[in-house]
């Protein structure tokens, strides 16, 4: 008797896309701990696409951008971190099909996501024709990555969050501080919360794993609060 075909339906309904060739779509999902064919020449070539379309993409969505710009939002886009949360919002855990060794640790690696993610778009690249090939790529990773796109531009604010606010103080007058409000020192770690203070007046603190990181996050909560306050 043969096994059961598995049901690929839901899977395809969350990628937004209905494989012609499920061996594809399986191949893609197939991790390199097994002990037959996997997913690592389609991460390569997923690689490469997600590269292509995720530039498309932003110079298509954003005209105004500079290069410095579409360069480090391409980095965020593309990154392992990125690419793991986009997994996550597949339920890609349930359909990965690692080796024997890697299911009994119980919880997979997050980082295998997000090559599965890379894989797939692969798969789906070579289950077309050649003509709707990278049309049909574009729009699933602007489909899977639209929550990102559309925070980018407070991703990039976020990230510059010091300066912007060092640049909006001084054309007032006076330059904002910073200040350590508590410390947590722990074995493996160091927490420090820091708050921005301008003219006296104190903006709700911010923790970061550095004072670096913090003092930004300080920054970004100062601008917030400026800006619901329409001073910003």
């Amino acid at each position: 008797m043969q096994p059961p075909q598995q049901d690929w339906r839901p899977l395809e309904a969350l990628l937004g896309h209905d494989f012609r060739d499920h061996g594809l779509l399986e191949l893609a999902l197939t991790h390199a701990s097994r002990e037959t064919e996997h997913n690592e020449r389609l991460e390569f070539l997923g690689d490469g696409i997600l590269d292509l379309v995720v530039s498309l993409l932003l110079f298509q969505r954003f005209p105004k951008a500079r290069e410095g710009e579409l360069t480090e939002w391409k980095a965020l886009l593309v990154s392992r971190e990125t690419l793991s949360r986009v997994g996550e919002r597949l339920s890609l855990e349930q359909w990965l099909l690692p080796g024997e060794h890697l299911r009994q640790r119980g919880s997979l690696p997050r980082s295998l996501l997000g090559n599965a993610v890379e894989a797939l778009l692969a798969a789906v690249y070579l289950d077309c024709d050649e003509a709707d090939a990278l049309p049909t790529c574009r729009k699933l990773a602007e489909q899977w990555l639209g929550g990102e796109l559309a925070r980018l531009p407070q991703s990039q604010e976020r990230k510059q969050a010091k300066q912007l606010l060092q640049n909006w103080a001084q054309q007032k007058g006076s330059l904002p501080i910073y200040v350590l409000t508590d410390f947590h020192d722990h074995p493996d770690t160091q927490a420090f919360q820091i708050a921005a203070e301008w003219r006296g007046r104190r903006f709700p603190g911010a923790w970061g794993a550095s004072k670096k990181e913090a003092e930004r996050r300080a920054a970004w909560e100062a601008i917030l609060l400026l800006r619901a306050e329409g001073r910003f």
